[in-house]
């Protein structure tokens, strides 16, 4: 269970303030401070559409690590209410991504969805349950 502290801020406005930490996370936050400084970090949206968005831009590897390690990171140190709006977020952006990419199998009403999509789920349902 969540303990009753915590911030009530932003992910982006966090993500910005460990851009002077020398780990995986800094090194997310200072990237991210950079996109927003040349107006190419989303101002709103879920880590899946960031994600998705820096994908697009060619970004690959260790930065969309880094910025789901800081997202994961975030969600500890915001309050419950904070963490659960944005897992509930996420988990409608994911199950959104998931369903769009289902592929459809012949035999009746069956759907085979991307183990990736499923994995994150599991994942953001037991961090929605552990709250």
């Amino acid at each position: 269970m969540k303990a009753m502290g915590g911030r009530r801020v932003d992910f982006s406005m966090w993500l910005f303030e460990q851009r002077k930490r020398d780990d995986r996370v800094g090194r997310a936050g200072s990237e991210a401070y950079q996109r927003y400084q040349t107006g190419r970090w989303p101002a709103a949206g879920t880590l899946q559409d960031r994600l998705d968005e820096m994908r697009k831009g060619g970004v690959r590897g260790a930065p969309l690590k880094g910025l789901d390690e800081a997202w994961w990171e975030y969600i500890d140190v915001v309050t419950k209410d904070v963490a659960e709006h944005h897992i509930l977020r996420e988990v409608g952006a994911v199950a959104q991504r998931a369903l769009s990419t289902a592929e459809h199998i012949e035999e009746g009403d069956r759907y085979a969805i991307d183990g990736a999509n499923v994995e994150r789920l599991k994942r953001l349902l037991a961090k929605l349950k552990e709250i």
